[in-house]
């Protein structure tokens, strides 16, 4: 949906129109909930931690890569996020160490991000492997916002920050589409508007009101990868919808990023086959 509204729609423009969107509904629910939005120091470091860095320059940098590349190659690198979130708690988060086969995991889905942006169709592009190096930016971006939040101390309210960060970012895309003179640019039809409603309301507003809520109850490393689920979706949709070459490195790259996420939680994994083969001796069996 990014790519779709891109097309006429510049990316400030876009992000303010999302983010606007986010706020405004959220800021609906707030009033309708009669919930209270605090105000104390922690709380602000939150709300501008989460609007300006995730918010607006992480999805700034999105936006702006997918000027340049498919939706599927962007939504692939970003299935690094674990990985990126993984190096951030190694030295912020004392009881998120990596072991050996931790480090082997980013090994290889560094590998996978190499042989991605190692395309020929990239590295005799210019603008193609800008917008690879842009996107991976926005990702490493996202990955310590993350981290800085799981290590507050003090719990925060999950609908106020994802509304408060929407606010900001919405503020701060406002102020910049109208100082870039982007707002001449926008083409006010169904498909800019629907793509920036649609990413407010269910990219934005829901899907960040649930990711935050369960920050604050899962391993962050572990909740980061929904970003495994992205890329196979998005990858498909694009090659169907806004016909979008595949190519065979970027396929390669991808395996080698989910092999190296597998292999960052593979422990977990091995435990929940052994409970499940316990709960099912039959099945073990047979």
């Amino acid at each position: 949906m990014i790519k779709v509204g891109l097309d006429q729609t510049p990316p400030m423009v876009g992000l303010a129109l999302r983010f606007s969107t986010a706020a405004l509904v959220l800021g609906g629910i707030i009033l309708w909930k009669r919930r209270k939005v605090p105000f104390d120091r922690a709380s602000i470091q939150n709300y501008l931690v989460v609007g300006l860095i995730t918010m607006a320059i992480s999805y700034l940098c999105t936006y702006w890569a997918e000027k340049f590349i498919s939706s599927g190659l962007t939504s692939i690198l970003w299935a690094a996020l674990p990985i990126a979130v993984g190096v951030f708690a190694r030295f912020m988060i004392p009881d998120e160490r990596m072991r050996h086969v931790q480090i082997l995991a980013v090994i290889l889905s560094l590998a996978g991000v190499i042989a991605i942006l190692s395309d020929q169709q990239l590295i005799f592009s210019p603008e193609m492997l800008l917008g690879g190096l842009i996107a991976l930016t926005g990702v490493v971006i996202s990955a310590l916002s993350n981290v800085f939040l799981k290590i507050r101390s003090k719990p925060y309210d999950s609908l106020a920050l994802t509304a408060m960060a929407m606010a900001i970012a919405a503020g701060v895309h406002l102020i910049g589409a109208t100082v870039f003179g982007e707002w001449r640019k926008l083409v006010w039809d169904f498909k800019n508007i629907g793509s920036a409603t649609y990413l407010g309301i269910f990219g934005s507003a829901i899907a960040f009101y649930f990711f935050y809520d369960l920050l604050k109850q899962i391993n962050v490393v572990k909740l980061s990868l929904v970003t495994f689920i992205t890329p196979v979706f998005a990858t498909l949709i694009g090659a169907y919808w806004l016909k979008e070459i595949i190519t065979w490195r970027e396929i390669a790259g991808m395996i080698f990023i989910f092999v190296g996420l597998f292999l960052y939680d593979w422990n977990k994994y091995l435990v929940l086959i052994k409970i499940r083969s316990r709960r099912n001796p039959h099945a073990r069996k047979n």
